[in-house]
């Protein structure tokens, strides 16, 4: 049998996120030593069961190779602000265009540790049917998570790493054979601890 930990969060999961997220666009950054970034956080339903897409990405890229993380990316010049910059790299690592998602709302902007960037993750919800592949150049694999999975304590750790001479929590959610951590495990704990 089947357990499912925390099933509360999985109702009305939509109107919760859109609830708890911020809404406002991200105002300006002055952070000279950092480039703007975003990634996207895909919600999608399998067999009426909330999903997480995470992306493999390739070990040839120049930045978190070899990582579990979240489609995204640093901004470009044509972006905009940073809501087209998440909605592009979606498009470009998964093939998912931006009809295809609503975005629920985002997160607050992130420091990366092993790198120098200052991201906002924006939250979406893809939209019934939505299919979604993986670009060769970019991702070696897709992970699609079940949410209830990630609510599992028994794949849940957390270790203390010493950055700018201060004690930060790291979080590390084991699926399978997949260790997801860094910025994309603290986002999925803020999003889970928002949604409890």
């Amino acid at each position: 049998m089947t357990q499912h930990y925390g099933t509360n969060i999985m109702i009305n999961l939509p109107e919760r996120l859109r609830e708890k997220l911020i809404q406002d666009p991200p105002g300006p950054v002055q952070d000279p030593d950092r480039a703007l970034a975003a990634v996207m956080v895909p919600f999608f339903q399998r067999q009426g069961e909330w999903h997480l897409l995470f992306t493999h990405r390739s070990e040839h890229l120049q930045h978190h190779s070899n990582e579990i993380p979240f489609p995204g990316g640093p901004m470009e010049p044509a972006d905009s602000d940073l809501r087209p910059t998440a909605l592009r790299e979606l498009f470009e690592e998964v093939a998912v265009a931006p009809d295809q998602v609503e975005i629920a709302g985002r997160l607050n902007f992130w420091r990366t540790i092993s790198s120098s960037f200052l991201v906002v993750p924006y939250v979406g919800l893809l939209l019934p049917g939505t299919e979604f592949r993986a670009n060769p150049l970019e991702v070696t694999e897709l992970l699609e998570v079940p949410l209830h999975d990630l609510q599992n304590p028994a794949i849940f750790r957390i270790e203390e790493r010493v950055v700018d001479q201060k004690l930060h929590p790291v979080y590390y959610y084991q699926w399978r054979s997949h260790t997801i951590w860094g910025l994309t495990g603290r986002i999925v704990k803020t999003l889970l601890d928002l949604l409890q």
